[in-house]
């Protein structure tokens, strides 16, 4: 799904992924297979840097937003699509945290494969006033 050129990716799974602190980060899983330039993203920013990245969140009725832009290294920008009912809660979690971790390969898979994803920081004032609304 695309929107003026923008991927927009549905949520299709959300949960927690345990950071090397061993601490508990939001992570929502987005299917890129048609979209190679995001799914580099991560692998990207493990190379080089984690960069600039700015977040903004807007709600229409069930449906919440969540844009993603990155400056350096890579200018790339995308959205993932929650459902306001379905996923208030982890949104709150996510604006809590100040953190999104986005999963683009089978999470099932992940302490085999070790696969990188993109974390990206949220700004979660924004995000609050958005889901809150």
């Amino acid at each position: 799904m695309s929107s003026d050129g923008i991927a927009v990716f549905v949520a299709l799974d959300v949960g927690h992924t345990v950071a090397v602190d061993d601490s508990l980060t939001p992570t929502v899983v987005i299917d890129v297979a048609d979209h190679p330039e995001v799914a580099d993203l991560a692998r990207v920013h493990a190379v080089e840097g984690v960069g600039d990245v700015t977040t903004v969140a807007m709600r229409d009725d069930d449906l919440v937003l969540l844009g993603v832009r990155l400056s350096v290294p890579v200018t790339a920008m995308f959205a993932v699509a929650f459902s306001y009912g379905a996923h208030r809660g982890f949104l709150g979690e996510v604006a809590d945290a100040g953190q999104l971790t986005i999963a683009t390969t089978d999470p099932v898979d992940a302490a085999e494969d070790s696969p990188l994803w993109l974390a990206v920081d949220i700004d979660g004032a924004a995000l609050l006033a958005t889901i809150d609304v």
